[in-house]
């Protein structure tokens, strides 16, 4: 019996590498991210549906191409930057049934002095299914630094676009979170 290696989330992550090999390098840090997936049994819940954790792992698979197609691969494989997840959130909209097809958008919207905010869209087709946000913050030697520090150019930090109503009411929510929890 053959396994597909694209059925589990290491062999997923693996042909991401492989492929990355073969995609041009350096683009500009607002490219759309697309990936095809499909739900397989193991991707599935108790609901017979794509179930909650893999959207997120989607997403993870995404934000790893990103920072490959921006030129950035190699600089965080040997350690020169590290990206850590933050934050997510995920509206669900309509279910992933077995055996579906998830197209994946994940884009660079903006960032602060902290955090870069990406958008992931996932689709059946040309209907979306679920829409939400991850927040990362990019490590230098341990210090956090702006995304805008890490795509400036001769010295020069590159400016953010103006952030969007849904990722400032979502700063907002985590705002209070973090005030509430604080204590």
């Amino acid at each position: 019996m053959s396994v597909d290696p694209t059925m589990n989330l290491i062999g997923r992550f693996l042909i991401l590498v492989v492929t990355s090999l073969f995609r041009p390098k350096g683009q500009d840090p607002f490219i759309t991210i697309r990936q095809r997936r499909r739900v397989w049994l193991h991707d599935m819940d108790l609901n017979i549906h794509l179930t909650a954790a893999r959207y997120f792992s989607f997403g993870d698979l995404c934000r790893i191409q990103w920072l490959v197609d921006c030129g950035l691969g190699k600089d965080f494989l040997f350690g020169r930057y590290r990206a850590v997840l933050n934050a997510q959130e995920l509206t669900y909209i309509r279910e992933f049934p077995p055996f579906s097809r998830v197209d994946v958008v994940v884009r660079l919207k903006c960032w602060d002095e902290k955090y870069a905010y990406f958008e992931q869209r996932f689709y059946r087709g040309d209907t979306l299914h679920s829409i939400g946000h991850a927040r990362m913050a990019i490590l230098h030697k341990g210090k956090v630094i702006s995304a805008g520090q890490v795509f400036g150019r001769d010295g020069e930090p590159m400016v953010s676009p103006p952030e969007t109503e849904a990722i400032q009411d979502w700063k907002e929510t985590l705002a209070a979170k973090r005030d509430q929890f604080s204590g």
